[in-house]
């Protein structure tokens, strides 16, 4: 079975992902990695720091980031599933 997946680094399509799947933008605290972003979705994480959206983005955009979701088109529906994954080179072009 082949997965269809959607990937963006629009920040107002993340966003509106992210709200219809009651989300928030979060960090891991305390971490000597630096930032690790994270949506916390439905509150389920409660080891999570939430932080604003501006600086939620401004280190997604800084690592290169891009979200991966199901295609909701042609999945049959909405799923809460994603990830947080490397850009594609092609992604990083204006």
């Amino acid at each position: 079975m082949t997965t269809h997946t959607h990937l963006t680094t629009d920040h107002e399509e993340i966003r509106q992902w992210v709200q219809t799947h009651h989300g928030t933008p979060a960090r891991v605290p305390h971490t000597t990695a630096g930032d690790v972003l994270r949506i916390d979705l439905h509150g389920v994480d409660s080891g999570l720091e939430h932080i604003a959206w501006k600086e939620w983005f401004d280190t997604f955009d800084q690592q290169g980031l891009a979200l991966s979701y199901p295609d909701p088109h042609l999945q049959g529906g909405i799923s809460a599933w994603f990830e947080l994954v490397p850009r594609p080179h092609t992604a990083d072009r204006p």
